[in-house]
């Protein structure tokens, strides 16, 4: 087999496989500031344990520097995760759930920022726009009591003398 033949072959075989190779877009993400931010996601990841898309609403970029992100939860709650840089080739981040603040690149840290997450996830707060038109009405007090500005009439106990 000469030079051309076996580059043509290699050429052939590369065409076949890249044809049947079909590329399929990857899924847009609920979370469009996770694909800026791919550290956020593994971030997420362990604190949820790989299940926080039902738990969270939305996430929102609230501050550049320190770069600080608000989640918010299903049940109106909130926390921020702050990256803090890179330490030993690991994204380090910091959650403050409920004013406390958990360092994250430790794991029993973590594992208290999970276990708080899950108390504000327990907590359940109305939504006012899902409140009924009845609930909202509160029918007026009935009282026997006099109007203001009448004067009451009072009639004198009789005296036992009379």
């Amino acid at each position: 087999m000469t030079k051309s033949e076996l580059i043509s072959k290699i050429r052939d075989l590369a065409k076949k496989s890249y044809a049947e190779r079909t590329f399929q877009p990857e899924a847009p993400s609920p979370y469009p500031i996770m694909d800026k931010f791919p550290s956020l996601k593994d971030i997420m990841d362990n604190l949820f344990d790989f299940q926080y898309e039902p738990f969270v609403s939305d996430i929102q970029w609230v501050a550049p520097r320190p770069t600080t992100f608000r989640i918010m939860l299903v049940n109106n709650s909130q926390f921020y995760l702050t990256y803090q840089g890179r330490t030993n080739n690991k994204e380090v981040y910091v959650a403050q759930v409920e004013g406390k603040k958990y360092y994250l690149e430790s794991l029993t840290d973590q594992q208290r920022a999970s276990e708080s997450i899950a108390r504000l996830l327990k907590y359940v707060t109305p939504d006012v726009n899902k409140m009924s038109p009845e609930s909202e009405e509160v029918p007026p007090p009935e009282t026997s009591a006099p109007e203001i500005g009448e004067p009451e009439l009072e009639t004198p106990p009789e005296s036992p003398l009379a």
